[in-house]
């Protein structure tokens, strides 16, 4: 079990520093550090951002919110632009009972979710960034409607597209559909996992995203620091070897340095310094 999560860890590692990457392209930044506005760097010497820098994190004030680039006094709604990236959240408000301010939102069950059955003379159709559906097209009326392919999947005009190589985008079926490309194409957009709306709290108390397997765009869980929390070192002697503190991850009261990882009783999660300054841990798919 060890050697698969192993795996998943080495695999998460290509994608991230790109050393399993075609030469001309870098990967995307990690989700949490793309959510909560860090920085990435490029050191002399590296084709891609080898670490990243969110010195945000220290400076935020516990009496407001942060979502997307913008401060929130508490009593204040998201913006209509920032709502708009978390449709299926309404009503975001910044609640300042908690410490630190949190947004609280209301959640929503579309009707559609609870019709579990395949009918395949009608679909539901949606708006660009809509979480519900808007309406629903039967019979005759759905061969009137575009047409549109990802990934040798058929799809109608309305629908929502999960791309299968990109998890961290959806797209929009809409006329003169362009299928040729995810990022960029003007009916694709990036998905926002909420990090800054829900997680905010584990995020200021140090804990780290756990992924589920290495294409999962969202983390599923949090794991934070233990009093009993251990670093396994790896390919290095401490009192021989200097270490960049640029290149080493803070977890609780522990320093890990590129490579090390988090010793753990759970033989289904793997948490690594992959991409300092934050390690993450990564679920195995067979656990």
């Amino acid at each position: 079990m060890m050697e698969k999560v192993a795996v998943s860890m080495v695999m998460l590692l290509c994608s991230i520093v790109a050393i399993c990457n075609a030469e001309d392209s870098c990967p995307p930044a990690p989700k949490h550090y793309l959510e909560l506005g860090c920085k990435p760097i490029q050191d002399k010497g590296q084709r891609c951002p080898n670490r990243f820098e969110c010195p945000e994190l220290t400076d935020r004030s516990g009496e407001k919110c942060y979502f997307n680039g913008n401060i929130y006094d508490a009593g204040k709604s998201l913006s209509v632009e920032d709502q708009e990236l978390v449709s299926c959240s309404p009503g975001c408000r910044c609640d300042n009972n908690t410490s630190p301010a949190s947004f609280t939102c209301a959640y929503i069950d579309c009707p559609e979710f609870f019709n579990h059955g395949s009918d395949e003379s009608c679909i539901y159709q949606y708006t660009a960034r809509g979480c519900c559906a808007s309406g629903k097209v039967c019979g005759e009326d759905m061969e009137k409607l575009s047409v549109c392919y990802m990934d040798g999947e058929k799809y109608l005009e309305g629908q929502k597209i999960y791309p299968k190589n990109d998890g961290c985008y959806f797209c929009h079926c809409q006329k003169n559909f362009d299928n040729s490309t995810i990022v960029g194409n003007p009916n694709c957009y990036e998905i926002n996992c909420g990090i800054e709306l829900r997680n905010i709290d584990r995020v200021m108390e140090g804990c780290i995203p756990v992924y589920f397997g290495t294409d999962r765009c969202c983390p599923i869980s949090w794991r934070c620091p233990e009093d009993d929390d251990k670093v396994i070192v790896e390919g290095r002697l401490d009192a021989v070897e200097t270490v960049n503190p640029k290149m080493q991850c803070n977890f609780g009261n522990l320093t890990m340095s590129v490579g090390d990882s988090l010793f753990s009783d759970d033989k289904c999660i793997s948490c690594k310094c992959t991409v300092p300054p934050m390690p993450h841990c990564i679920q195995s798919r067979d656990c």
